[in-house]
């Protein structure tokens, strides 16, 4: 997937979902956007912290699901993002995705939920994640 779908009213994101339950899966989310042609913006996001991050080409992690909704800015490299039923994207510099799959209470078959991730290509990775708010 390559920089988020824009036109004049809004801006498509992927995300990486779930019910809590199931299988972690891709899916799209528009926010909004108002103003005038040549600048556009959406409502205020409520976010609570940022960190940085910076990951070695030939990175991978475990299997995992994201503990809060965050928002992932690639500054340079190249992430793939796989889900367990196979499924991935490729996220470069100038793409962002939301990462919002979750575990809920105590699930049986946790094998079937979250993502991976590892880095590809020739350059370290660099990312900005912002946390976007507590999950209830």
């Amino acid at each position: 997937m390559h920089p988020p779908e824009t036109n004049k009213t809004n801006i498509t994101l992927c995300c990486i979902v779930n019910n809590g339950f199931d299988a972690s899966y891709f899916s799209k989310e528009s926010i909004a956007l108002t103003g005038e042609p040549m600048r556009m913006l959406s409502e205020q996001q409520n976010a609570e912290n940022f960190r940085l991050r910076t990951s070695a080409v030939g990175y991978v992690s475990g299997w995992h699901t994201a503990g809060d909704p965050t928002l992932l800015v690639i500054l340079s490299g190249q992430l793939v993002i796989e889900l367990r039923d196979g499924s991935s994207n490729t996220f470069s510099a100038g793409d962002m995705f939301v990462a919002k799959d979750y575990l809920k209470g105590n699930v049986e078959h946790g094998d079937l939920l979250g993502h991976r991730a590892r880095v590809e290509g020739n350059e370290e990775l660099t990312a900005l994640h912002i946390k976007l708010c507590k999950r209830s």
